[in-house]
């Protein structure tokens, strides 16, 4: 009999954990997610990380990378050398990787903690696709073979995540519409690339769309809990605290999207200034707005609360945890990195 892969450990491992102290799991698993900048030494340093936490992690890591070295070999390439395969992508799933373990255990999914191994594989190969797609639709020089082999990873990532979940119409129904939400939320962006931004003001939440993948696991498991009349409901949740995390990071992105063209949401509020010189002199001066940065700083306090209030209504108290994380990191990130001042 073989020995388990660092996929098949994972879930146990991230359940060891979390049963043994909850409130020092959270504390650890989610720090990587609440600061961008966080180093791994640096985790290890101010937090009290289980060995076995961080082993589970550093597997994913490599096991990853053979996963896609595989896929990919009979194509004559490896895709792991890819800057389009970017290594951040996956670590910042590795939160909602263990979230979703903790949750499925906490509803009683036990048929699907015992192919969670096939869950992460599954995740591999959506976090690939959508993200080797993602930025060659972002590049001026895209590659015909990274976009032809995103959408073979996407299509490989959804066999096996029905395989997993089962084939019905609702989760065919969910995984279509996952899709679509990107593929309308990516092709809005390039129609109007040097024009206009793709969204409104009065409609943050359109900056969720594209991040619906993340979360999909979630939404498969709906029926089998027997919760298929609550879709909506939980569709709602993930894209306004999605669309929260876009907003960090349509900060974080500004100079890299101006340069190509992208106007993001955070630009909406100073259109005037869109034409006044290079990438980064109007980064610059968008970030030393404060009225700008305190603007969508509230626009996005206002979807977490709508988030929790969905929440509280379906009665998920697990999954305000991850409200609750993604409120932290916003905060975090308008007082450190845009340096916005209380009140």
């Amino acid at each position: 009999m073989s020995e388990p892969t660092a996929f098949e450990r994972f879930a146990p491992t991230i359940l060891r954990v979390y049963h043994r102290d909850k409130e020092a799991f959270w504390a650890a698993v989610m720090a990587p997610f609440l600061d961008n900048s966080i180093s791994l030494r640096a985790w290890l340093r101010h937090l009290p990380v289980d060995v076995r936490l961080l082993g589970a992690f550093r597997g994913l890591d490599e096991e990853s990378r053979h996963l896609l070295r595989d896929f990919s070999a009979p194509l004559g390439f490896d895709i792991t050398h890819w800057p389009s395969n970017r290594s951040q992508y996956f670590k910042d799933a590795y939160p909602v990787f263990a979230f979703l373990a903790v949750w499925m255990d906490e509803e009683g999914l036990a048929e699907f903690l015992a192919s969670f191994g096939d869950v992460l594989r599954a995740g591999v190969f959506a976090v690939a696709g959508y993200g080797i797609l993602d930025a060659n639709v972002d590049s001026d020089t895209p590659s015909p073979v990274e976009i032809l082999t995103a959408q073979a990873l996407i299509a490989e990532y959804e066999a096996r995540a029905l395989h997993v979940f089962g084939i019905s119409a609702a989760n065919l129904g969910i995984m279509s519409r996952m899709r679509t939400l990107f593929l309308e939320a990516e092709i809005r962006e390039k129609i109007s690339r040097g024009k206009t931004s793709p969204y409104t003001l009065d409609n943050p939440k359109g900056l969720g769309a594209k991040g619906a993948n993340a979360v999909t696991p979630y939404m498969l498991s709906l029926e089998r809990l027997g919760r298929t009349a609550l879709i909506d409901d939980y569709w709602e949740v993930f894209l306004l605290f999605g669309a929260a995390i876009q907003m960090i990071d349509d900060w974080d992105d500004l100079e890299g999207d101006l340069a190509v063209g992208h106007y993001s949401y955070v630009t909406l509020g100073r259109p005037e200034v869109l034409h006044q010189g290079n990438a980064t002199t109007i980064a610059t001066q968008l970030r030393a707005d404060s009225v700008l940065v305190r603007d969508t700083y509230a626009r996005s306090k206002e979807m977490i609360a709508q988030a929790r209030a969905i929440l509280a209504r379906l009665n998920d108290s697990l999954l305000v945890r991850l409200v609750d994380v993604t409120e932290l990191r916003l905060d975090s990130y308008f007082r450190k990195q845009l340096k916005m001042r209380p009140g």
